[in-house]
Parts: structure tokens; C-alpha cells; sequence
């Protein structure tokens, strides 16, 4: 990635908790079709486009915050598209400048967070709701018969030696047919691990006010958390699905 600065490439942190960022405008237009490439956009690496101004410009500030409201930070970049390694999931806006000169406004506002998805879904074992399906595009999830052959599970809960699991959809397909092969860990984190990375398991054990994240075999990533256990089930207060297939940020 390029940087201009006068002197060295810089990361500037614009002291601001609002929803947009403060920064100087004027009278360039304002930088349009600002968009995530979500091909390109893989792992912890984030890759964002814009259309070029039709006037003369010295470079692009590409303003980013982890939350809204929050703190911005900026850069500076020549040319319209950035590649960056983001620790987080963010908002984005875009201005153009030349000289002290500045968009007249900040860009259409774009964002790599996931799709809350608010419970509670309830999986107990050995009946008719021990599975859930993650919906494709993060719309919602379906709890279902881990059992059927007809209902594609990616995880399902089951106990062992009198403890409570989450298992991999296809993890013991004579018993429960039909899943999908789904990576596991407990873990809290804004970044999941690297696909070959040993803490990714295909079961795990379930406990209350827990997180866990998920891999998902369409290479989409979760997390969600476990507000409760009882006797032999657990209830999902929530899951945050990282509609980017293979973006692994998440918070």
C-alpha cells in the first residue's frame, strides 16, 4: 500500500467518538461507490475500491473505526483501492483531496462486520431440536433433527461420558447423517485462527457464558455465545456471522 505523507508514510488518529468522521471538507465532490471487494477480501486481509474523482486530486483519505460511535483514524492513499491487514472488523468512509481543498461531503459508508443474529436457539440432546443450520447468507439459523438425513446440520449437541458437546455436523454421520463438516473452538477473539491452526477442533465441550467460533464448510466464519446449559441441552443467545466467505475478522 502506498502512503503520502511529507515526510513519512503516518497512521493519524483523528480524536473523535462520533458516528462519522471530523475532518476538513471543501469543495472537491464526493468520492462515490466506495465497496469491500469480497473476492479479494480473505483472512485478516481487507481490500476496499472506489470510482476515481473526475478532477485532479493529490490523494484519497480512507477514514476507518472499529465501532460507531468511536475513534477514526485516517491514511492517505493515491491511487482507489487499499489493501490493508485489519485487526477488526470496521466502517469505512472515503475523501478526496487536493491541496487543503477536500470533499464537499465523506463517501457512502461501507463496513466488514458480521450479521447478528439474535436468539435464543435452544439445541437439546437426543431430540428433535439437537442440530442447527447456519443460513448461507447470515439471514438466520434453522434448529432442526441432527438425526434426519434430510436436515444438513453444522453442528449438533450430543453428550459423552455424561458431559455436553458441540459437535461437527459430520462428525458421526451413522448417527446423525446428512451434516456438514464444521471447524470448532472456545474462544473469544475478533480474529479466528488460520484454518490449519490446531485449536480448530470438531468437538467441543459447552459451557454457560461461553463463546465459541465457528468455521463453517461454505468458509464462512461465526461466533456465538452460550448464555445457559441445563440438563442435557444449551440455549445460543446469539450468532454474529461474517457474511464475507473467508474473511476471518469478526468483531
Amino acid at each position: 500500500m502506498k502512503y503520502i505523507s511529507l515526510a513519512v508514510a503516518v497512521l493519524i488518529v483523528v480524536v473523535s467518538c462520533s458516528s462519522e468522521p471530523a475532518s476538513p471538507s471543501g469543495t472537491l465532490p464526493v468520492v462515490q461507490n466506495l465497496r469491500v471487494n469480497e473476492t479479494a477480501s480473505k483472512g485478516d486481509t481487507v481490500v476496499l475500491h472506489w470510482d476515481p474523482l473526475t478532477v485532479q486530486v493529490d490523494g484519497y483519505h480512507v477514514y476507518w473505526s472499529s465501532s460507531l460511535p468511536g475513534t477514526w483514524h485516517e491514511y492517505v492513499v493515491q491511487n482507489t483501492t487499499v489493501t490493508e491487514i485489519a485487526e477488526s472488523t470496521r466502517y469505512y468512509y472515503v475523501k478526496a483531496s487536493r491541496g487543503l481543498d477536500y470533499s464537499s461531503g465523506n463517501s457512502n459508508q461501507v463496513d466488514t462486520k458480521g450479521t447478528l443474529i439474535y436468539g435464543p436457539f435452544i439445541l437439546t440432546a437426543d431430540s428433535l431440536t439437537n442440530g442447527i443450520l447456519f443460513i448461507d447468507d447470515g439471514s438466520g439459523v434453522t434448529v432442526g433433527m441432527a438425526d434426519s438425513s434430510e436436515f444438513a446440520q453444522d453442528i449438533y449437541i450430543a453428550e459423552t461420558n455424561n458431559q455436553l458437546y458441540f459437535f461437527s455436523g459430520d462428525h458421526n454421520t451413522a448417527q446423525y447423517p446428512g451434516g456438514k463438516h464444521t471447524l470448532l473452538c472456545p474462544l473469544w477473539a475478533n480474529i479466528a485462527p488460520v484454518p490449519d491452526s490446531s485449536i480448530w477442533v470438531d468437538s467441543v465441550l459447552i459451557s454457560s457464558n461461553s463463546y465459541y467460533l465457528g468455521h463453517l464448510s461454505n468458509d464462512h466464519y461465526i461466533q456465538f455465545y452460550v448464555d445457559s446449559t441445563f440438563t442435557n441441552g444449551a440455549s445460543i443467545s446469539y450468532v454474529n456471522y461474517q457474511t464475507i466467505s473467508g474473511l476471518r475478522l469478526l468483531w
